[in-house]
């Protein structure tokens, strides 16, 4: 025997009920894409940008120089240096802002498709139920199915993305810490200098044993962009 001819009001209620839940997912699911967002965005600042607190960021710009006090012997040379005046004079760091931001970007751009699209396709189910376009309760588990199925695949590609700014910005990280350590271990033995401190709030420092300038100096000097690689 055919099947009757169904109207969306002759959906069964928990149909109905399904989609409104549906749309409270899909709007979950935004949120979430905006939190991860921020999250992956946050991650990257901190790799690209290692920072300490209570420094004067300026240190590296002034062009005046004082000359690094030299080892002496006998005695355990001490010197300091401000991490903040480093990360923001030191050009890997400026490199690694600009591949962090592009990545961000490139994410946001990826998260706002996909979100559009299941937004779109979702419209479209409400628009033929309002519409009484569904004559038969299969044709609508056949675009809920679909819908569904997309969403899934979204909702993977985009975590798939975050994966990838977490892992980017790890490899950020190290590459900074790697670079900044390899050369302070050279830095250090080439002057004789037994201990190097990174300048940290509520401590006093004195000032001649400062080697902020000649730091960033010596990691500029060493510096190769990626072009000069090639």
């Amino acid at each position: 025997m055919p099947m009757k001819s169904r109207s969306a009001a002759a959906l069964p209620e928990r149909r109905r009920n399904n989609t409104k839940k549906e749309n409270r997912t899909l709007t979950y699911k935004k949120l979430n894409m905006k939190k991860s967002a921020l999250l992956a965005a946050a991650i990257i600042a901190s790799a690209a940008t290692v920072t300490s607190c209570g420094s004067d960021n300026g240190a590296g710009n002034d062009k005046e120089t004082t000359p690094v006090k030299e080892a002496v012997e006998g005695t355990t040379n001490i010197r300091w240096y401000d991490l903040d005046s480093v990360s923001n004079n030191y050009k890997l760091v400026e490199l690694l802002n600009s591949e962090a931001e592009a990545a961000m970007n490139s994410y946001q751009s990826f998260a706002r498709q996909k979100s559009s699209e299941i937004a779109a396709l979702q419209k479209k189910i409400e628009d033929k139920m309002r519409n009484n376009g569904y004559l038969s309760e299969e044709s609508y588990n056949n675009d809920m199915r679909d819908y569904q199925t997309k969403a899934t695949n979204a909702q993977n590609a985009i975590a798939q993305r975050e994966q990838q700014i977490a892992e980017q910005a790890a490899s950020q990280q190290k590459q900074l810490l790697d670079s900044l350590e390899n050369f302070l271990n050279d830095y250090a033995t080439g002057k004789g200098f037994d201990v190097i401190l990174i300048k940290t709030p509520g401590t006093h420092l004195a000032p001649e044993l400062d080697i902020t300038k000649d730091i960033i100096s010596g990691l500029n000097a060493r510096y190769k962009a990626p072009e000069e690689t090639k």
